[in-house]
């Protein structure tokens, strides 16, 4: 589970920011939105809230760009990281970038920090603290050279048993790659490496937007198994959209030539891949009806003739499932696009009260929840607002003192009125008329 994340010079974000699922002392709805792992008690879900344009969205991007970063390596040294640094001052634009992580996996608690830009990983380095120490090791520290563009590591101490398998990596060890992105291209052993490896890419999933098409990922899981057929019809019957069950039936489609002439061109992609799409030039997809029922008749209906709110919740409710039924982190992108508020109050109950490990982090502008305080602890709200330099600030309720939020305190009257920052300053609703100046010159 992630216990904390920090991001600096990362588009909006200049100056470092934290996002916490540390839980405070305060104890309201413990058993719902707090989980117990060791000495560390951490929260399901963070929201966050903020006015159009505030950075909400380069939280969710900074965390996708980390795993791309930790589980996809760069595949030639000309390779580079695809984001922008922070464009509003030229000293941002000069400088490195950094992010930086806590997390729990195998009952260690990792500290992992990594500096870089477009073009190379500059520093990076990770700490161990087993949950049966008192004291955090090293593990290793990475730092690469700008002008040679060569990378040198040190061992911590304790794990000087690896220090031989840490020097093969390094022949992997390009510039524009992280010590995770190395290990997965060499044939090494480091056991706390795959441990974290293997951790995260079940963990954590790719960050879904509102226009993110969910569809055949969910109908994929439920075809495994990993999703209940039953458990999504009984979610979309409380959505009240009139469906009465599902239907899916997998079939082969031939994969287009143009798409098997990119993949045997590719010098990146191993033989063993070729070899196979030339064997099998097909992939297999999921048709998915939605069933109507009108009396005694029975009435299927293409996916795609739904509503964009009814397609928009079978793959959100698919993934509520997935979090319920496994322990996964992701990243939702403005959780209410598409979606009725009573629905999104049932969405969120719902992973509170079923979700065992997982963990989510959403955008949203919704603010009426704020009235229910059956659906946040101060601790899980976050605002995003910009400074006077236009870079993104992120802050919690349960940052500010009892001068501002009282037990007694509505959160929604506060957050509306200004009081808490994170809204959007309209001004005046008076248009000057088109040519209204030439008008008064005649």
């Amino acid at each position: 589970m992630i216990i904390d994340f920090t991001i600096s010079n990362f588009r909006s974000i200049k100056n470092p920011v934290t996002l916490s699922f540390e839980a405070s002392s305060d104890t309201h709805l413990e058993d719902y939105f707090v989980v117990k792992k060791g000495r560390y008690r951490l929260l399901k879900t963070a929201t966050i809230l903020g006015a159009n344009a505030s950075g909400k969205s380069n939280v969710l991007k900074a965390f996708y760009l980390l795993m791309e970063m930790l589980l996809s390596p760069a595949g030639n040294k000309n390779d580079e990281f695809d984001y922008k640094r922070f464009a509003l001052d030229e000293k941002s634009q000069k400088e490195d970038s950094t992010m930086e992580v806590n997390f729990l996996c195998n009952e260690k608690r990792y500290h992992y920090f990594v500096q870089f830009n477009n073009k190379m990983v500059c520093r990076e380095w990770l700490q161990c603290l087993p949950f049966d120490k008192s004291r955090i090791h090293k593990v290793f520290e990475r730092i690469t050279e700008t002008d040679t563009l060569l990378s040198s590591i040190t061992i911590g101490d304790l794990y000087n048993s690896n220090r031989s398998e840490f020097n093969k990596l390094k022949i992997n060890l390009l510039h524009n790659r992280t010590v995770f992105g190395a290990f997965q291209t060499s044939n090494v052993e480091i056991a706390c490496l795959k441990e974290i490896i293997d951790w995260a890419k079940v963990y954590f999933m790719p960050i879904v937007t509102p226009k993110t098409v969910l569809e055949d990922f969910v109908s994929r899981r439920i075809d495994m198994g990993d999703i209940g057929k039953e458990q999504i019809i009984d979610m979309i019957h409380h959505a009240d959209v009139g469906i009465d069950g599902i239907d899916l039936k997998k079939t082969k489609k031939e994969i287009p030539q143009e798409i098997i002439d990119s993949v045997l061109n590719d010098d990146n992609i191993s033989d063993e891949i070729k070899k196979s799409l030339k064997e099998n030039p097909y992939r297999e997809t999921v048709d998915l009806k939605m069933l109507h029922k009108v009396g005694d008749r029975t009435i299927p209906f293409d996916f795609e003739e739904e509503s964009l709110g009814t397609q928009r919740y079978y793959g959100i409710a698919g993934l509520l499932l997935l979090l319920i039924n496994e322990s996964h982190f992701v990243t939702i992108d403005e959780l209410e696009s598409s979606m009725h508020p009573d629905l999104y109050s049932h969405f969120v109950t719902t992973y509170l009260s079923n979700a065992k490990e997982s963990q989510m982090v959403f955008t949203t502008h919704m603010r009426e929840f704020l009235n229910d305080r059956d659906l946040f602890r101060d601790d899980s709200l976050w605002i995003t607002e910009k400074d006077e330099s236009g870079a993104t600030e992120l802050y919690s309720f349960a940052d500010f003192d009892s001068s501002v939020l009282r037990d007694t305190t509505n959160r929604f009257n506060a957050y509306k009125i200004g009081k808490l920052g994170g809204i959007p300053h309209t001004g005046s609703t008076y248009i000057e008329p088109l040519n209204s100046s030439n008008d008064e010159q005649e």
